[in-house]
């Protein structure tokens, strides 16, 4: 685990839109100006197709609708809105006002001002708590984490994606190697990074021992994982289709899944034809070679 910086909880609370850090400027200013990210209005629409649905069969595979879910730090709320859509009794949670409403607006779903432990939610009520890019922004990560265990049903489970950092990995190494995960040391924000091992020490502190990680949308340097108190069972496929096809709205949701697949089975096929063609350049440019020494009479080789 890496311990960034220390940060007032109260940090997390945006009092003033115009002012907190997570408040309004975090949104339209901050992620733009300072990573470069798309503005919030451009990741309503693209997260839907992308890391939305990477998300959502996941959680179709361990829990089906109509589930009561809840979504912290849900952001613009398009991943509230498909769940919702397919079936799921979902809503969010968000620190700026601002953003709350912007999810109402754009998605016309439920989303409340947090923190969570505010919020009047009954102990062991909920079948799922989704944190996306959450839990590295947390100032207090095992107290916030034991608060949302005591709101899940006994075979509830955490659905998290955050960075991950690599074991035996130090600094120094990260710049020399370049790699992707630098980008995740935003001391700012990002106040605490995991190694699969850490968040697994974590949650066994916490009663939940039962952890399985799940491939990442973005695993150069996210890892992906659903932890519980009990075994967390797979869903049949049959029964994730058949329960999707049993509605209008889960049909266009199926529809998505198909497009999705149908996508991913593209690349990877272009993947292998440029693989296979590189080969067959090697293969030329070797064979030239040869053909060259052996019309060169100098070339004693």
């Amino acid at each position: 685990m890496v311990y960034l910086k220390e940060m007032p909880s109260e940090q997390l609370l945006v009092r003033n839109d115009e002012v907190d850090f997570y408040g309004k400027k975090y949104w339209l200013e901050h992620q733009q100006d300072d990573y470069g990210y798309a503005d919030i209005h451009t990741r309503a629409r693209n997260d839907l197709t992308e890391r939305n649905l990477h998300w959502l069969k996941t959680l179709l595979k361990y829990r089906l609708p109509p589930a009561k879910v809840l979504e912290l730090g849900c952001a613009h709320g398009s991943f509230v809105a498909l769940m919702r859509q397919t079936g799921y009794d979902a809503s969010g949670v968000e620190m700026s006002p601002w953003v709350v409403e912007f999810g109402r607006q754009a998605f016309g779903v439920p989303i409340s001002v947090g923190p969570v432990e505010n919020l009047d939610i009954a102990p062991g009520s909920l079948d799922v708590i989704a944190l996306m890019d959450v839990l590295e922004h947390l100032p207090d990560p095992a107290t916030t984490m034991a608060h949302c265990l005591k709101l899940l049903k006994p075979d509830g489970f955490l659905l998290i994606q955050t960075p991950q950092f690599k074991e035996g990995m130090n600094y120094a190494e990260l710049v020399e190697s370049k790699g992707a995960f630098l980008e995740q040391l935003k001391a700012d924000e990002h106040l605490y990074l995991f190694s699969d091992d850490s968040v697994t020490r974590l949650f066994k502190q916490l009663g939940a021992e039962h952890i399985q990680f799940e491939p990442a949308i973005f695993g150069a340097y996210d890892m992906f994982f659903l932890v519980g108190r009990l075994p967390i069972i797979p869903v049949p496929a049959e029964k994730v289709e058949s329960t999707l096809l049993s509605s209008p709205q889960g049909r266009f949701v199926q529809a998505m899944l198909d497009m999705e697949h149908r996508i991913k089975m593209m690349g990877d096929h272009i993947e292998q034809i440029d693989a296979d063609r590189a080969n067959r350049l090697d293969q030329i440019h070797a064979l030239t070679d040869q053909i060259h020494k052996l019309q060169d009479p100098t070339d004693n080789g």
